[in-house]
């Protein structure tokens, strides 16, 4: 199979060398900006096109977008028409009802519309999720989750002023990450009932949008909670959680490498290591992978910050993903790591974001 990957940028070199690696280099590049074109395609010793009609000429079977999240639409819809495998970074479209529509189209084309989700191959949140499933805590009466990496440290090597990033109208100021968590929240704890949304501008930021986003949660089956993402922290590693459930409480910050789990029935406190997650001896094969595919690798990317386990990398989420896409764009499993049904919750509910903080009122859902 031949892919393509659309967007020259850090989620663009990341998916390149992922399909790359899975595709023995079967792989081209669409870079409207010419320079980043043929740098990156030089790096990855591929071919670069910057016009969408000369990279269709090469009739690619996979598509992976990785341009600002505004932008994802005419591509998915350009992939929908011909009949392209389709995978997009998160939101996959950020318009509701464009995304409704898109999922009614594709319905009997036989095309895959790949949902990104690396968080859920991310161990500590599978290991979460099966102490949730598992019914350890009991009934989820609590969430408290939060995110903050300050905005010039996300890439380094570029002014944070000059990418996608610092514009909400591409889907930056930090509001593509509420898609991310969101996520990964829905995943946790089910259908979000009702939100209060506040997002504002507090820091000296030169960006266009907000960098703080607080939401009040309510789900649907009673549980409260609490969801703060900024981009204005300094020299943070990432994520903080706790869940509270009748019967036990779960904790983890994302530098520390277990989970802490209390419940009422344990003498002490529970370390959940990463290696007590489901996939683990799958993140453990990808991570050998992605620790030869790094060593040779020449094109800069974002890093992501996150707690070290064993032999371990965070990187071998992004390859397990995408093995998950081209397996199921060769028919071998269906996607299921996230389906568009839940993507489209996932963009209601962040629409809803956006009008509580607007109407300084709660907004309901509907699901």
């Amino acid at each position: 199979m031949k892919a393509m990957v659309v967007g020259g940028g850090s989620m663009g070199k990341r998916r390149l060398r992922d399909l790359c690696h899975l595709l023995s280099n079967n792989v081209i590049l669409l870079e409207a900006n010419p320079a980043r074109c043929r740098e990156v395609s030089e790096k990855f010793n591929i071919k670069g096109y910057t016009r969408l009609e000369d990279a269709l000429e090469q009739k690619p079977q996979l598509m992976a977008v990785s341009t600002p999240p505004a932008l994802h639409e005419q591509y998915v819809r350009m992939a929908l028409e011909q009949k392209i495998h389709v995978f997009a970074e998160l939101p996959f479209v950020l318009d509701v009802n464009a995304l409704a529509d898109i999922a009614r189209q594709a319905l009997g084309r036989g095309v895959v519309l790949g949902v990104s989700a690396t968080i859920r191959f991310y161990p500590p949140f599978e290991v979460i999720r099966k102490v949730l499933r598992d019914g350890r805590i009991g009934k989820p009466l609590y969430l408290e989750y939060s995110l903050g990496n300050h905005l010039a440290e996300w890439h380094p090597y570029e002014d944070y002023r000059k990418f996608y990033a610092s514009d909400v109208k591409l889907g930056g100021a930090g509001m593509d990450m509420i898609l991310h968590e969101l996520a990964a929240i829905y995943w946790w704890m089910g259908d979000i009932a009702s939100l209060t949304g506040r997002l504002s501008k507090v820091s000296s930021l030169e960006i266009a949008g907000p960098d703080t986003h607080d939401v009040l949660l309510t789900f649907r089956s009673g549980c409260k909670g609490y969801f703060h993402h900024d981009i204005i922290e300094r020299n943070t590693i990432g994520r903080h959680i706790r869940i509270v459930g009748e019967e036990g409480t779960i904790e983890w910050d994302q530098n520390q490498p277990t989970i802490r789990l209390f419940t009422t029935t344990a003498q002490k406190d529970e370390q959940l290591p990463f290696d007590s997650a489901p996939g683990w001896s799958e993140a453990l094969t990808a991570s050998g992978e992605m620790t030869a595919i790094l060593a040779a690798q020449t094109a800069a990317s974002g890093k992501i910050p996150s707690a070290k386990s064993a032999n371990y990398t965070y990187e071998s989420n992004y390859l397990r993903e995408m093995r998950h896409f081209v397996e199921a764009a060769r028919g071998e499993h269906p996607y299921s790591i996230s389906t568009i049904d839940e993507e489209l919750k996932n963009v209601r509910a962040f629409h809803a974001i956006v009008q509580s903080s607007e109407s300084l009122k709660e907004t309901k859902l509907e699901n």
